[in-house]
C-alpha cells in the first residue's frame, strides 16, 4: 500500500537555475505531503535535501550512492555520531573497492604497478570521486603510485589524454571525467559521450568505477554492484517500516563488488587474461 513519487535532477546537464527551481518544488512537496521516507540516490540529491528533511523528525531519509565523506555533510547540519545516526538519516555509502581494483590490475599485468592516473573533470562530482579514490588508497601500498590529471573542458581533456598516453610510467588510468563542456558543439557532455574520445586517445587500461562505464567502452575491472547497494538501502527502509529505531541502524558501506570486463576493449589493447582470472569475471561486455 505504498505510493511513490520520483524526481530526476539531471544535474550534469540541466542548467543550475532549473535544478534550483526543481529542488524548491521537491522541498515544497516534502512540506505539504510529509512522506514517510525520502530516498536520495547520489551526492547532489542528498546535499540539496538532507537539511530540509532534518526539520521533520517524523520523515526518514535513506540515502544510497554517496561518495563525498559524511563528515562534510555532518559539519553543515549535525545528524551523525561517528557512523551511527543521531537524527532521522541513514543509508549506504558507495564504497569504490579501489584496493581490490589495483590488486586485480596487478594480477592481470602479472607484475607490480608503476603508476595509475586519476583523470577527473573539475565539476563537483568529478572532484568528489577524485577525493574518494585518493582516500580509499591512502592507507594501502598503492598510495604513492597515483598521479592526478584534471580536465576543464573537452579540448583540455584530449590534451591531457595524450599526455597520459605518452607517459610510459603510467600503466592505467581511472576515467572520472563526469561532465565537461564541449566548445565545438556548445554543450556539456557526460561519460557516455566522452568515453569514445578517451579510448581513441589513450591506449592503456581504463579502470572503470562501475559496469556501466565498461559498457561505454572502457576496459572495466572491479565495479560496485549497484543492484546490491540499492537492495541494502531498501532493506534499511523495510526495517524502519517495521518499527525499527533509525538511531540503531548504522550507516553502511556498499558490501559487494563485481568484476566486469569489456571484451572489445581487451582486444583493442592487445591483452589476454589467464584462465584463472577469467573465472573470477562476473560480467563480460561486448
Amino acid at each position: 500500500d505504498l505510493t511513490f513519487k520520483g524526481y530526476f535532477l539531471d544535474t550534469r546537464l540541466r542548467p543550475k537555475d532549473e535544478v534550483a527551481q526543481m529542488v524548491e518544488n521537491i522541498k515544497r512537496d516534502i512540506r505539504e505531503t510529509r512522506p514517510r521516507f525520502v530516498f536520495t540516490i547520489d551526492d547532489a540529491a542528498f546535499a540539496m535535501l538532507y537539511q530540509e528533511v532534518l526539520q521533520y523528525p517524523e520523515i526518514k531519509l535513506v540515502f544510497t550512492g554517496l561518495n563525498r565523506q559524511l563528515d562534510f555533510y555532518d559539519a553543515k547540519a549535525d545528524f551523525l555520531d561517528q557512523r551511527r545516526p543521531a537524527a532521522n538519516i541513514t543509508g549506504v555509502f558507495e564504497y569504490l573497492f579501489m584496493r581490490e581494483q589495483f590488486e586485480l590490475l596487478e594480477a592481470i599485468l602479472e607484475r607490480p604497478l608503476n603508476k595509475v592516473a586519476i583523470f577527473h573533470s573539475t565539476d563537483t562530482i568529478g572532484g568528489i570521486l577524485r577525493d574518494q579514490i585518493l582516500d580509499e588508497l591512502a592507507n594501502t601500498p598503492y598510495a604513492e603510485q597515483v598521479v592526478v590529471y584534471a580536465a576543464e573542458d573537452v579540448p583540455d581533456m584530449i590534451e591531457k589524454a595524450q599526455q597520459i598516453n605518452a607517459d610510459a610510467d603510467i600503466d592505467a588510468y581511472i576515467p572520472v571525467t563526469m561532465s565537461l563542456y564541449d566548445p565545438a558543439e556548445d554543450e556539456r557532455k557526460t561519460m557516455k559521450d566522452l568515453a569514445p574520445i578517451l579510448t581513441r586517445h589513450i591506449s592503456k587500461v581504463d579502470l572503470a568505477l562501475n559496469d556501466s562505464f565498461a559498457a561505454y567502452g572502457f576496459f572495466g575491472g572491479v565495479s560496485i554492484d549497484f543492484y546490491q547497494m540499492g537492495f541494502q538501502s531498501g532493506f534499511l527502509a523495510t526495517k524502519l517500516l517495521k518499527g525499527g529505531d533509525i538511531t540503531q541502524m548504522d550507516i553502511e558501506d556498499a558490501r559487494r563488488s563485481i568484476v566486469a570486463i569489456n571484451r572489445t576493449r581487451l582486444r583493442e589493447l592487445g591483452m589476454t587474461i589467464s584462465p584463472d582470472l577469467q573465472s573470477v569475471v562476473d560480467k563480460w561486455i561486448d
